[in-house]
């Protein structure tokens, strides 16, 4: 697919009689979901840099910036391939900027028309009106209310004049850097990290109230919301969620390293040690905001006892997985343990994760003592964009690895 594309774009080139430059500088870039212009548009600012002839793309979503490297210039079209996941941009280069995004890389077929707007640094530009609400604070989040579906989340927004940053908060885990405005009576947030796209809209009906909403990450999931404000929401505490099955106290494992090499919890590098194990994957953006959390923690502690293993749940096979692994590495820039270790799925992640049970989701974590012993489970992370929720899961995290390290 990907060599197709380019012989394309060559072609095209070679009838070009001058070359287009991209103009450096703020962009507003736009994925449409849906073939409808305007139904399921996702806006995100970023900004282009060229130096030297060589183009470089920096996205942003709210205090997340998001430097895209990987550009490949092939006449007067760009391929911007985002880091850590799969998902690209194609875009031809003129006045503006117009192609098509392609989620999963230029491999799958699947693709969303895209362009982009220069100089333009408002998110949602098109919305102008004053805004009628302060919507500061937390807020129970109901997604696909009255439903058997329905999922209870809190959203945690901050306002400064229509300008809006935040995120939602789940038990699976939150959704990371989103940003918005509040135009008039309306609410709009959305974000694309190259995992995810995500537009949200939404109805303020009154300083406690937001009614008439819609969630979106795909033209296949649209979801409705409403919201209650509530300062005390919070959610259910991790060990309800999630715990160690009975009988069992400490937890084996096996798997593929980076190299090929068959990795075992029996081997020496892990023996006697203080050991985090993360269940997650190349392809799940809070599993990269764990990676990083505990990254600080390796590079911190590793030479007083403390070990860090990622159980990776991939493709069907360690060939199709192991490029994607060693790309969701680097950019971490961990040099601790990755392991193949399954398919991604339900079943498969049970039968790995052994000694527990409940509501699991990726990631999933256990922290090991020096004799194996299962200290702690957290299923779900909230990343650095949920605020004081990061900094305190951080904080006793920390606090436990240095109370077992110096455990005898």
């Amino acid at each position: 697919m990907r060599k197709l594309l380019i012989v394309a774009l060559a072609i095209v080139a070679m009838s070009c009689t001058k070359k287009q430059e991209v103009t450096p500088g703020p962009w507003l870039g736009i994925i449409q979901m849906d073939s409808v212009p305007g139904k399921l548009d996702v806006p995100f600012n970023f900004e282009v840099r060229v130096d030297n002839g060589k183009v470089q793309l920096t996205v942003r979503n709210a205090d997340e910036l998001i430097d895209i490297n990987e550009v490949e210039r092939i006449g007067d079209s760009l391929i911007a391939r985002f880091p850590t996941f799969t998902s690209e941009l194609v875009m031809a280069v003129n006045d503006s900027l117009s192609g098509y995004y392609y989620p999963k890389g230029l491999k799958d077929s699947r693709r969303y028309r895209f362009y982009a707007i220069k100089g333009e640094t408002d998110r949602f530009p098109w919305f102008t009106a004053q805004p009628e609400f302060d919507i500061t604070g937390r807020w129970w989040f109901i997604e696909n209310p009255g439903t058997p579906d329905s999922t209870i989340m809190i959203a945690e927004l901050r306002q400064d004049g229509s300008r809006v940053t935040g995120t939602l908060l789940s038990t699976t885990g939150d959704y990371r850097y989103l940003e918005g405005k509040v135009a008039g009576n309306m609410f709009y947030f959305s974000k694309n990290d190259g995992a995810q796209t995500i537009i949200i809209r939404g109805q303020i009906a009154d300083s406690a109230h937001m009614t008439n909403g819609t969630i979106s990450g795909s033209p296949r999931w649209v979801s409705p919301w409403r919201a209650v404000r509530d300062p005390n929401a919070k959610l259910p505490e991790a060990e309800s969620l999630v715990w160690v099955r009975k009988g069992y106290s400490t937890f084996e494992f096996a798997g593929i390293d980076l190299n090929g090499n068959r990795v075992t919890s029996a081997d020496e590098r892990f023996r006697g040690k203080v050991l985090a194990v993360l269940a997650g994957g190349s392809w799940c953006p809070n599993c990269l905001d764990e990676g990083r959390f505990y990254k600080t923690m390796y590079d911190k502690y590793r030479s007083s006892g403390f070990e860090v293993v990622s159980l990776c749940f991939e493709d069907k096979t360690f060939e199709a997985a192991q490029p994607k692994m060693k790309r969701f590495a680097q950019s971490i820039g961990a040099d601790y343990t990755y392991l193949y270790v399954a398919p991604r799925g339900r079943e498969q992640r049970d039968s790995v994760l052994y000694a527990l049970e409940g509501k699991m989701a990726y990631p999933t974590s256990m922290i090991l003592d020096r004799k194996g012993k299962i200290r702690r489970v957290e299923t779900g992370f909230s990343g650095p964009g949920t605020g004081e929720h990061y900094q305190k899961f951080a904080r006793e995290t920390e606090e436990l690895i240095v109370k077992l390290i110096n455990e005898k």
